[in-house]
């Protein structure tokens, strides 16, 4: 019932749908409800030997309204069939919406943890696992329950005795329902998910097939992804194997029922206490009093799929953001840019901190370079800026104010990031230039890619700014994707900017360049620059060096290096190399 509890504020939209299809329902169980009771009306007949006549025009009738009752029939199905997967697939539509809404705010340590193809499992797979419950298990549900007690009645009116035999059979069949429905249910959990995990392999896989293939890795991924898929297809067989096991009990409960009518009934009729044609009504009854039951086992499997997938559904649903909106947050339309750190303590993992008391100022235009060894803390430095996580001790302040206080699409409107592991989307250069500003025109584009030193790659490119750049930016190289997310973060004109080892991909000429570019727009911008190549923020006005999450150094190149301290340990070693 949790699972289902997910359902309930979706399907408050569609109520008016849904009650359409209920009275669709209703005319399609009482259609199919009367054809028994007349072909009992024509035994009847038959039986007392009416004259020929009467017999005629009475056949002509029942024929004309047994039409009539199919035809109804067939006309409310196809409305119920249709309005309930009307009903289904928009239900589908606002599930996977929500669902994907919810991703978005969720913070970067949620992805952390999770692999990706988990991730869209969960949007894509599991919301369409939802549509045959709402279209074809809910509907079988009411027309079993619909059936059931309307069958129920008329056997009570037509010989309440022989109904208890009738229904002598059908407790057992449902504790036995009951009993296996409880093994069931784990077993399609852990279906759901391996195929979760299998997804997930699949997909890292699939995109990191070229390492796959240069480290000869294929034989070794191939046995994961086989050894996986067999634990899959066990628990599938597994799963099947108890869903069919249903089958005979339902069986076995029908056949029970007919021949107990039949020999009790049977012999009543010979007694004279019992109609011949209420026996026929009976058996008839009970062949179709016993079919939902089978479209219910049939339909048990996606029951079972859709229940596992609402669960994993819900779980997304119901999980907090690690960094939320503040209520009645600031929301300003552009911040001067001056930031603050304030005694600033960071943890991924509870007791494993990353970043202790850091304290700096950066004011508006300033430029401020971290520098250190690799796990320094200098990725955690900009991702608190831009409020990807929240500091368990200290501040950290924008023009003043906590960025706690500040809405983070107002935040977030005043900070472009160029990150060291560049991410373009699979589509054209200029349609990821202009991801940043969606209104940009071409010209600005233009005007963005040259400020970063792109425009001449683009330009060379066969279809130029037009030129589909693959997922990820597969067609392209390092240094052109690394300009291409430059241009994209020049473009949105933030007031801070914030480059993550933003040159590391680039040759030195064109790292040049873009240092260069990067110089104009310091003086309206403020700007936190990672850099491994140290040449690259000897101009810095601020530099700091951090080491195991702390502030070792801080200060001007020359300053700095003048202190013969790990600075210029770094800075002298890239020296000799390059020499």
């Amino acid at each position: 019932m949790r699972e289902l509890a997910t359902l309930r504020p979706f399907l408050r939209p569609y109520h008016g749908l849904m009650l359409l299809v209920l009275l669709c329902i209703a005319a399609t169980t009482g259609a199919g409800l009367l054809a028994p009771l007349l072909i009992r009306s024509l035994v009847a007949l038959f039986s007392n030997g009416a004259p020929d006549a009467v017999a005629l025009r009475t056949l002509v009738g029942v024929a004309a309204l047994l039409l009539a009752a199919y035809a109804v029939r067939a006309g409310a199905q196809f409305a119920t069939i249709h309005f309930a997967h009307v009903v289904a697939w928009n239900l589908c539509h606002d599930l996977r919406t929500t669902l994907y809404h919810q991703l978005q705010r969720l913070s970067p340590a949620y992805y952390t943890q999770r692999q990706s193809g988990e991730i869209v499992s969960r949007v894509v797979k599991d919301t369409d696992n939802i549509e045959p419950l709402v279209a074809d298990v809910v509907y079988d549900f009411v027309v079993s329950l619909l059936l059931a007690v309307g069958i129920m009645a008329i056997f009570f009116t037509l010989d309440p005795g022989l109904m208890l035999w009738a229904l002598l059979p059908l407790p057992f069949a449902l504790l036995g329902v009951v009993w296996l429905g409880r093994k069931i249910l784990p077993a399609f959990d852990a279906e759901g998910e391996r195929t979760g995990e299998l997804s997930a392999l699949v997909q890292d896989n699939v995109a990191g097939m070229k390492e796959i293939q240069v480290f000869g890795r294929e034989h070794h991924e191939f046995q994961r992804v086989r050894g996986l898929s067999r634990v899959l297809a066990y628990e599938q067989i597994h799963a099947r194997k108890l869903d069919a096991a249903l089958y005979p009990v339902i069986e076995g409960a029908a056949g029970l029922s007919i021949v107990l009518v039949i020999w009790f009934g049977g012999q009543r009729v010979l007694a004279g206490s019992l109609a011949v044609e209420d026996l026929v009504a009976f058996v008839l009854y009970l062949t179709v009093f016993y079919q939902p039951l089978w479209s219910l086992i049939a339909a048990n499997e996606s029951f079972q799929r859709a229940r596992t997938s609402l669960r994993r559904i819900g779980e997304v649903l119901r999980m907090q953001p690690e960094v939320a909106d503040p209520p009645d947050g600031l929301a300003p339309e552009r911040v001067r840019g001056a930031i603050r750190f304030e005694g600033v303590s960071f943890a991924y993992r509870e007791g494993v901190a990353v970043l202790h008391d850091i304290n700096f100022t950066a004011a508006p235009g300033q430029t401020v370079a971290l520098v250190g060894p690799t796990g320094a803390g200098k990725s955690t430095v900009v991702g608190l800026v831009a409020r990807f996580y929240d500091p368990q001790q200290g501040r950290v302040l924008l023009d003043g104010h906590d960025v706690r206080q500040v809405r983070l699409d107002a935040l977030r409107r005043n900070i472009s990031v160029v990150l060291q592991d560049v991410f373009l989307f699979n589509g054209s250069v200029r349609e990821n230039i202009r991801f940043s500003k969606p209104d940009a025109s071409d010209d600005e584009i233009v005007a963005a890619a040259k400020a970063a030193d792109a425009h001449g790659f683009i330009a060379a490119l066969p279809q130029g700014y037009d030129t589909l750049v693959g997922e990820r930016g597969v067609k392209l190289s390092g240094g052109q994707k690394q300009r291409i997310s430059i241009a994209r973060a020049i473009l949105k004109d933030a007031p801070i900017l914030i480059l993550d080892e933003a040159t590391s991909a680039v040759d030195t000429e064109t790292e040049h360049a873009i240092q260069g570019a990067l110089a104009r727009l310091r003086e309206s911008r403020t700007c936190i620059v990672i850099a491994h190549r140290l040449s690259t923020i000897r101009s810095a006005d601020q530099i700091l060096v951090l080491e195991q999450g702390r502030i070792v150094e801080q200060g001007r190149h020359s300053e700095i290096v003048a202190r013969q301290g790990l600075y210029q340990r770094l800075y002298q070693r890239q020296y000799d190399l390059l020499a």
